[in-house]
């Protein structure tokens, strides 16, 4: 009993340190306007400590660590997708709206016959203290170096013959050199001054600079003090009436925009169908391909007569084992290069024929489907070797028997048996090939083009085709119009498997009927 209870004194002890940091760490969240990551922490706090103390939650606990990682790893990542295909995040509108005033509110101008102070740096060789500003119109003024105006009569001072301080609390005045060594923390000086702040302009003079913009939140106008232009917020931007657009703009909610510009904007649209069915056709065919030759070879193999199947399997295995990342740039480099490449060496050695395997459109398309059944097709072996394992010998020997021939025990028997396990794994690996970025990126980075100012090329993929979209567009970046596409590509995927599986629940009702 007493080492029952000390150990439920060390989980509240435990938890009451946890939950002291973590209402820590809210406080810091708010004081920042983060609510809502500070609202989240509380409430995983406090679910944290429901399961810790509640007697009905004890069989979550073994749950718990699974669901955290399916959530961080998986729920968290489509949702945050999800929510930016619905926003205008995209180069230029990055910041929230506070964040995109606040930077209009840290540029200045230096104006016309604007006001320049000579200065006097005090400190010693290894730091600077004090700065007394100089200018014809107006009086001295003493800094610090954290940018606050001093009074005079509160430090102590003494003058020399120039009429300025020789010393300022006891630190001397600085030559040309002992300032250069400190140069850095004169340029990050910046004095709040009247209605705008002093600041290094050039070696020797501070300049007095008046910010550029004004915000009025009761209009949400920007007013550009030097122009006088007028800026109203149209599309997360400040614009004037004249159609000048001030950067950057901000992150803002617009619905179904993305999915409309992708569907109806010819810039968009033609490339995203186009893309798409040839997504579809790279793979289906590699998928078809891969699994016809793997199936092939398994029921080669798996024939008893054959000597040496071990070798073989090892062999022909060998594509899967090596790292595809290898693999793809020896055939992207060493066997489709046009004018080095092995292939070319070889058919212009004997036919006098050259081809521009990544060069031309359908060359190239052809070339990644190629060099994908290459990688896939062990795979499609390995699983269909494991298939023809679980086939009874008893029902093909008595359809031998009953005077079937080979292709007919096939097609009657293995074929609709081995599909039960199979069928799985051709959707699975469907799905992995819709989205098989790597292959695509590394053999020809969805080129060949197929038109100027076109972000897809001939062999791009909806994956490749939204990465472009994302981070290599000439416009900037469309990470909102991309991560549309991606929500396109994950709904598309999920509908083909549901259908797909419903399929297999087909072939389970034939192979039962054998």
């Amino acid at each position: 009993m007493e080492k029952k209870f000390r150990k439920y004194i060390l989980k509240i002890s435990i938890f009451a340190m946890v939950d002291a940091l973590v209402l820590f760490f809210c406080i810091m969240f708010i004081l920042n306007d983060d609510i809502i990551i500070s609202s989240i922490i509380f409430v995983v706090t406090i679910l944290l400590n429901w399961l810790g103390f509640s007697k009905k939650s004890y069989p979550l606990r073994y749950l718990l660590p699974g669901l955290t990682f399916m959530i961080a790893m998986v729920v968290v990542p489509i949702g945050y997708n999800v929510y930016i295909s619905f926003t205008n995040y995209s180069t230029g509108h990055i910041v929230s709206k506070d964040q995109a005033i606040k930077n209009f509110m840290n540029r200045e101008y230096f104006p016309e016959n604007g006001k320049k102070y000579d200065y006097i740096a005090y400190g010693t060789p290894e730091s600077l203290k004090y700065l007394l500003l100089h200018s014809e119109n107006d009086e001295d003024t003493l800094v610090d170096m954290e940018g606050n105006v001093l009074d005079f009569n509160e430090i102590k001072h003494s003058y020399d013959d120039s009429g300025f301080p020789g010393n300022i609390d006891n630190f001397y005045v600085l030559d040309q050199k002992e300032i250069f060594k400190n140069i850095k923390e004169l340029q990050n000086l910046k004095i709040t001054y009247l209605n705008g702040w002093l600041r290094l302009g050039t070696l020797r003079e501070f300049y007095y600079y008046i910010p550029q913009y004004t915000y009025d939140s009761k209009k949400d106008i920007l007013i550009d003090n030097k122009t006088e232009k007028i800026y109203r917020v149209k599309n997360a931007q400040f614009v004037s009436d004249d159609g000048e657009m001030l950067d950057p703009g901000w992150t803002e909610v617009i619905g179904f925009q993305n999915y409309i510009r992708l569907l109806t904007t010819e810039k968009y649209r033609k490339p995203f169908f186009s893309v798409f069915l040839w997504t579809i056709e790279w793979s289906v065919l590699t998928v078809f391909f891969s699994f016809v030759i793997g199936l092939g070879l398994a029921l080669l193999l798996n024939d008893p007569k054959i000597k040496m199947r071990k070798f073989y399997r090892s062999l022909l295995i060998l594509p899967y084992a090596m790292p595809a990342f290898i693999s793809l740039l020896i055939w992207r480099y060493g066997f489709y290069n046009s004018d080095f490449g092995l292939f070319n060496k070889i058919l212009n050695s004997m036919f006098n024929i050259t081809i521009p395997w990544l060069n031309s459109p359908g060359w190239a398309r052809f070339s990644v489907i190629l060099t994908n059944v290459w990688l896939t097709f062990p795979y499609m072996m390995l699983v269909s070797l494991g298939a023809l394992q679980a086939v009874p010998g008893n029902l093909l020997e008595a359809a031998r028997i009953d005077g079937a021939n080979g292709f007919q025990r096939f097609r009657k028997i293995t074929f609709p048996l081995i599909m039960i396990s199979i069928a799985p794994l051709l959707i699975g690996s469907f799905a992995t090939t819709f989205n098989n970025f790597t292959v695509i990126w590394l053999l020809t980075e969805g080129n060949p083009i197929t038109g100027i100012g076109n972000v897809s090329g001939a062999t791009d993929i909806l994956i490749s085709y939204a990465y472009k979209l994302a981070f290599i567009g000439k416009a900037g970046n469309e990470l909102g119009l991309s991560s549309a596409v991606a929500v396109v590509i994950f709904l598309i995927i999920v509908t083909i498997s549901v259908l797909s599986f419903r399929r297999t629940k087909v072939l389970e009702e034939v192979a039962d009927e054998l």
